[in-house]
């Protein structure tokens, strides 16, 4: 009992010293930093479309090879999108 409590005490301290954290100022360079890059990358032949009942395209890694929302640029699993399905180029 006294264990679980001390536990609890050591917690409540550790939160109230990350909130007495400040919170940082975000700019709009900082924003723009965070937004590069983030796409699935249309020409990949793993990328797959859906549409949703209100008109908005969701585009996915069908290799789930892609982190936090889009491909990298120098990704893995990066395979050049064939022309015409079986990759004859017709």
């Amino acid at each position: 009992m006294a264990k679980a409590r001390r536990e609890r005490k050591r917690a409540n301290r550790e939160a109230k010293r990350e909130a007495a954290q400040p919170i940082p100022t975000l700019t709009d360079e900082d924003f723009d930093r965070l937004l590069v890059e983030i796409t699935v990358r249309a020409d990949c032949e793993h990328a797959s479309t859906r549409s949703t009942p209100d008109g908005l395209v969701l585009t996915r890694c069908a290799r789930d090879a892609a982190v936090g929302g889009g491909c990298p640029v120098d990704c893995a699993a990066f395979e050049a999108r064939r022309i015409g399905g079986l990759g004859t180029g017709t």
